[in-house]
């Protein structure tokens, strides 16, 4: 029988060619008594990779068959033989192929007996490559190369290669460590070796073309190999790059003949219809095809074609190049069932909760009312978790689906945006809902509209439907969502009934931490937190903070979520007499990036530049942070107003003098009438000047009740004025009672920063008075206040020492200034010494440099 040349002969080296030196390596480290298996799909370089293996100089003799699908017994026994006569000295095997055909069905086991017995004394061992194995089907031919993997010659190392495994007992040779494999997961390229085949080709592509094409391709011989040759006929390499796919002619012919012509048309379209997946779940594959053993037959197609992974035990991944071919195919010939195929898997990964791949395949389907509803159910689903990102990436797959604009995605969006962006943008996405919104809205859209008129705007146009918006998870979040709205707008009323919202909150905490709702969770103690700053309860604001922060730390929510009650809690650190706290945890919530909540930063940024003073180190932002207050304290509530402006009037104090501080005075009071605080400021501006009398004429009102309070501590404040007060006057035993009565206050409240900033005499007396009207917690808290607090004042410059001192960075000289202020130059240098006592100074250069520290210069 003639055995065409080409069936033994080694094939070629092609032209773009890259070693495997891993893969090599491993082929050679194989025992000599082991069987080598290379087994992969079409196209994974399986041919390549065992020529280069045979063809490299110093290899040991080796032989080649490749076979096809006509081979029979006979033919494969001729073949074998003639494959083994091309090797030097084994010219006696040509003979063999006689007794091969030996009558009486015996001729294949004398045969291969006599082989293996001739083979045995064989040195060195002859390396033979059977190829493209699947393709013998022949069960004589099958037999006798099972007997030859049986018997071992120790002069044969036999290789087997094909697409799927023969049937042959390869588990049993594994168990007795006889099998050396070589699959898929081998074969494939690594991005260097991706990067070296494409260099072999002449392409000089960037390091990120490479990575792409690596990416996409996963490692595939054939795509990288096709997507070498289309790059070399393209100019536009990177637009080839960003579109290659399994849709490109020569790869999807490839794919047609080779790999899915080899299998059944019902596989084919068992595997078009799964394919509209990336990841396939068991679950959703039997949603997919409407079969039960769907599971089943892609493990089988798993074991014969590595085109399949199982990933997990129980999720698939079809070759990304297959995959495309495939959806191509099932879009091109089969629309509807295309579309089918996707609305399926949206509702099959809603339900799952793994909302980006349900609204991935919903806006695939062409069917917007489906998309609506998915992105509806899982949007506010991703809403109540914290999963921003997600949804982010969700509203831009809408966006790109194209269609006409619809409102959830502005909604959602302005949810997002109130949560974690601006207000100015969720202001925007608001009014981009209106303009889209439908004529026939149903009740979960119009719930959230509602919702976020009340967050954005604090008051809602649009009326709620009747009933609740139905059950589920989502229905739940949406309910969630409206309660935390109203709680959210009402916190602006002054007449709000605290007891009432702490209830409701409490409800809405509980049934988000049931629903594991974390965000909404986050959401509602936040709001408690600021409740019981209105009440004046700051261990209560704290705690319900310190809740909040806990919860978004173990969800892994955006940081900008826990900005609100970290705020507080710093706010809590401060007024404790704990400076050193209150400015680490503001200092690190504002450098956590991003945008935060305006009345967060307002807070935060208040509470670090109050420590900083505290702890005699200003940072010189005054200017700034009132520039931010101006620009934004139109959307704060009157008592935040109110609590900002006291810490920021002492931080002018110390930085900038009493003029300065005035400023901050008169713009509370245009905001919020002349409430206790706006008196409790004029005050200090009295003590300030020395003005005793004046201050407890200003503090009065506030004692007696007579005047709307927006601080709950400022009675204490005042107390400690009136103290001061009588202790100028000569009254000490007034001056002890007041400060008895502001103990007692304080102690109750849990309120130590006002004194450890006293000064002057009712700073002596507090050391003897302290141990007696104060409960464990505030003494402690003084005792350990007094070495770190700088309570220091320091005396405020005449509107002429600011004159002067607005000239003295200049070059004039006493003299010129004077002429320029119309004085005398005697009544110029002692304002000039006066501003080097006040500011502590010796120097011009020093004055300039201190006063700029405390923003009295720009």
């Amino acid at each position: 029988m003639r055995i065409p040349d080409s069936t033994t002969a080694i094939p070629e080296l092609p032209a773009a060619f890259a070693p495997r030196g891993r893969l090599v390596e491993l082929l050679d480290r194989a025992d000599p008594e082991q069987l080598v298996a290379v087994i992969a799909p079409a196209g994974y370089g399986k041919t390549v990779l065992l020529t280069h293996w045979l063809r490299r100089p110093g290899v040991p003799r080796a032989a080649w068959i490749s076979l096809d699908a006509a081979v029979d017994a006979d033919r494969f026994r001729a073949t074998l033989c003639a494959a083994l006569a091309t090797v030097p000295g084994l010219r006696e095997f040509a003979g063999l192929h006689t007794a091969a055909r030996a009558p009486g069905g015996s001729g294949g086991s004398d045969f291969v007996h006599a082989l293996a017995v001739a083979l045995d004394d064989v040195r060195p061992a002859v390396r033979l490559v059977v190829d493209d194995v699947h393709a013998l089907t022949d069960l004589d031919a099958l037999r006798d190369l099972g007997r030859l993997v049986r018997m071992r010659p120790r002069g044969l190392r036999l290789v087997l290669a094909g697409r799927s495994d023969p049937p042959l007992p390869l588990p049993r040779l594994r168990l007795e460590s006889r099998l050396l494999e070589v699959r898929a997961e081998q074969l494939a390229f690594t991005r260097d070796e991706a990067a070296a085949l494409v260099g072999s080709a002449r392409l000089d592509l960037t390091a990120e073309q490479v990575r792409a094409l690596h990416h996409r391709t996963a490692g595939w011989a054939a795509g990288l190999r096709f997507a070498a040759i289309a790059l070399r006929s393209t100019d536009d390499r990177q637009g080839f790059i960003d579109q290659f796919s399994g849709s490109e002619r020569s790869m999807a012919d490839f794919l047609a003949g080779e790999v899915m012509g080899s299998l059944a048309a019902a596989t084919r379209q068992f595997l078009e219809i799964e394919a509209v997946c990336a990841e396939l779940p068991a679950g959703l594959a039997v949603a997919l095809s409407g079969q039960a053993d769907a599971a089943h037959r892609l493990d089988a197609l798993v074991k014969d074609t590595a085109l399949l992974q199982r990933v997990e035990p129980a999720t698939y991944r079809i070759h990304p190049l297959l995959r495309t071919y495939l959806v191509a195919e099932l879009e091109r010939h089969h629309p509807v069932l295309h579309r089918h195929a996707h609305a399926t898997s949206a509702r099959w990964w809603c339900r799952a909760d793994e909302p980006v791949h349900a609204v991935r395949h919903a806006a695939r389907t062409g069917d917007p009312g489906l998309l609506n509803d998915i992105l509806g159910d899982v949007g506010l689903r991703a809403v109540a978790r914290g999963a921003f990102s997600d949804l982010r990436r969700m509203l831009d797959v809408v966006r790109g689906a194209g269609g006409p604009p619809d409102a959830w995605v502005p909604l959602l969006e302005a949810v997002v945006e109130h949560r974690t962006g601006t207000a100015r943008a969720a202001a925007a996405a608001l009014e981009q809902a209106e303009r889209s919104w439908p004529r026939a809205p149903g009740p979960a859209l119009t719930s959230l509209r509602g919702a976020v008129e009340l967050l954005v705007r604090g008051h809602r146009t649009t009326p709620l439907p009747a009933g609740a918006p139905g059950g589920g998870a989502a229905a739940e979040a949406l309910r969630l969502l409206l309660d935390l709205s109203r709680a959210s707008a009402q916190l602006e009323r002054e007449d709000l009934d605290r007891d009432a919202a702490l209830a409701r909150l409490d409800r809405v905490v509980a049934v988000a931490r049931e629903r594991d709702f974390a965000c909404l969770e986050v959401w509602g103690l936040s709001l408690q937190s600021l409740v019981e700053l209105g009440r004046g309860r700051y261990s209560a604001m704290a705690a319900a903070a310190g809740a909040a922060v806990v919860v978004a730390t173990r969800s892994g929510l955006p940081a900008v979520l826990a900005a609100a009650p970290n705020a507080l809690i710093a706010y809590r650190d401060l007024l404790a007499a704990d400076p050193v706290a209150a400015r680490q945890r503001a200092a690190a919530t504002l450098s956590a990036g991003g945008p935060l909540p305006v009345k967060a930063e307002l807070i935060l940024r208040a509470v670090h530049s109050a420590a900083l003073s505290d702890l005699g180190r200003p940072d010189g932002g005054l200017a700034r942070w009132r520039e931010a207050l101006v620009a934004h304290g139109d959307r704060a509530p009157a008592a935040t107003l109110a609590a900002l402006a006291v810490l920021e009037h002492r931080v002018a104090v110390v930085q900038a003098g009493a003029s300065s501080a005035a400023r901050t005075t008169e713009w509370l009071e245009a905001r919020v009438g002349k409430v206790a605080e706006v008196l409790l400021m004029d005050a200090w501006a009295h003590q300030l000047a020395g003005q005793h009398h004046a201050a407890a004429i200003a503090v009065e009102p506030i004692v007696r009740g007579a005047v709307p309070r927006l601080v709950a501590y400022t009675p204490v404040e005042a107390h400690l004025v009136l103290a001061e007060s009588a202790l100028q006057a000569g009254a000490p035993d007034r001056g002890r009672e007041e400060l008895e009565t502001a103990l007692a206050q304080a102690s109750e409240l849990e309120v130590a920063r006002p004194f450890a900033l006293t000064s002057g005499a009712t700073e002596e007396l507090l050391t003897v008075v302290t141990p007696v009207a104060a409960g464990a917690w505030l003494r402690h808290r003084i005792d350990s206040a007094r070495p770190l607090v700088h309570n220091h004042v320091p005396a405020a410059l005449s509107e002429r020492e600011l004159a002067v001192l607005a000239m003295l960075p200049s070059l004039l000289s006493a003299a010129e200034i004077a002429e320029e202020l119309t004085v005398s130059v005697n009544t110029v240098k002692t304002h000039i010494r006066s501003i080097y006592a006040k500011l502590h100074v010796s120097s011009r250069r020093d004055a300039v440099e201190r006063a700029r520290e405390r923003s009295l210069l720009a």
